[in-house]
């Protein structure tokens, strides 16, 4: 059976799951991300869409459109928390910050990061022994 992972906002209107193995966990320094969510660089892990099912609160998530970009921020219209973004794919890109938070501070293991991309991109170094791709 697939691994499901559950996530939710602040005050707990809305509920999330991710289910199976992501597409990527790693950080990501592009430019469309630190644009959309106004960060030096973006712990994630990616999902397909079918991947990502809203188990509750789906008529309080709201989504904010780039003007300029194919990218989504998707965030309880209650509480503000951000549960996900979409990028041109339309993958779902969850934060590992707000998994950790929901995981009483711990990331599943399976979740974790194995690299950084979009590295030549980066606005911060890091020193880590992950894989750094550009």
């Amino acid at each position: 059976m697939a691994e499901k992972y559950l996530i939710e906002c602040d005050c707990k209107t809305v509920k999330i799951s991710m289910t199976g193995e992501p597409r990527v966990r790693g950080f990501c320094h592009c430019e469309d991300c630190r644009d959309l969510l106004k960060i030096p660089y973006h712990a994630v892990t990616a999902w397909n869409e079918d991947q990502v099912t809203v188990e509750q609160g789906a008529d309080s998530l709201l989504s904010y459109q780039h003007p300029t970009l194919e990218m989504k921020r998707c965030f309880c219209k209650d509480c503000g928390e951000t549960l996900f973004n979409t990028n041109a794919m339309n993958w779902r890109i969850v934060s590992q910050n707000l998994v950790r938070k929901c995981y009483a501070g711990n990331l599943p293991a399976a979740l974790r990061s194995q690299s950084h991309f979009f590295y030549g991109s980066r606005i911060v170094d890091i020193d880590d022994d992950l894989p750094k791709h550009d």
